[in-house]
Formats: C-alpha cells, structure tokens, sequence
C-alpha cells in the first residue's frame, strides 16, 4: 500500500484508538491494519469529532519543541 498522508494515518489512528498521544512511527505503522479495520465500518464519520483539534494540538505542541 502506498505511504498515507500523516494527517489521514492521524485521523485512522483517532477513529480506532480516540487519541493521538503516540509517536509519529507508531501511527504511520498503524495505518495500514486500522485503514483494513474501519473499512466497513460505516459510523466511522461519528467517531471523527474532535480529531480536528486535536491534530491542531499535536501539530502545535510539536512546533513549540
């Protein structure tokens, strides 16, 4: 499978895990056996709230480092 985008492997690892308290590696690795387990799941859009602002989060906490 091709390499995701950080920002969609962020949002697969949000959608299954609820956080992004990780490492960048941790979810690059993820991606391609979360993209499998949500691929069905069609209520995966309600367990996208909050990644948003999230991710703003961790992008900006990584900034300040």
């Amino acid at each position: 499978m091709e390499s995701p985008v950080f920002k969609d492997a962020c949002k697969l690892f949000w959608i299954v895990k609820g956080h992004l308290n990780t490492t960048d590696n941790t979810i690059l690795d993820c991606y391609n056996g979360y993209f499998k387990r949500v691929w069905y799941d069609q209520e995966t859009y309600y367990k996208e709230e909050g990644f948003e602002e999230a991710f703003l989060e961790r992008q900006q906490s990584k900034k300040k480092l």
